[in-house]
């Protein structure tokens, strides 16, 4: 049985797309319905390949940072330097 929720347009449009996304890595129609559930499984640790993969690229860019210059930070960040005039 469906139930009805209601979200705000721009809402609607980031889960729009969010399934276009999902549609395009797994080659198939995915629904709106699909899209929250993905959403709860990131939120509950279940799809944790992909917070296993966001904790890590996060560690490497800390520990990046820490070894760098704050101009070689401004790069990692904001792809430039940023001139402090």
């Amino acid at each position: 049985m469906s139930e009805l929720i209601k979200v705000s347009k721009d809402v609607k449009k980031k889960l729009l797309k969010i399934a276009g996304e999902l549609q395009s890595e797994r080659g198939e129609k995915i629904s709106l319905s699909e899209t929250i559930s993905f959403l709860i499984s990131c939120y509950e640790g279940k799809n944790s390949s992909t917070k296993t993969s966001l904790v890590e690229s996060l560690s490497h860019l800390i520990t990046d940072l820490g070894k760098s210059e704050p101009s070689d930070i401004d790069k990692i960040i904001y792809g430039a330097t940023i001139d402090s005039a």
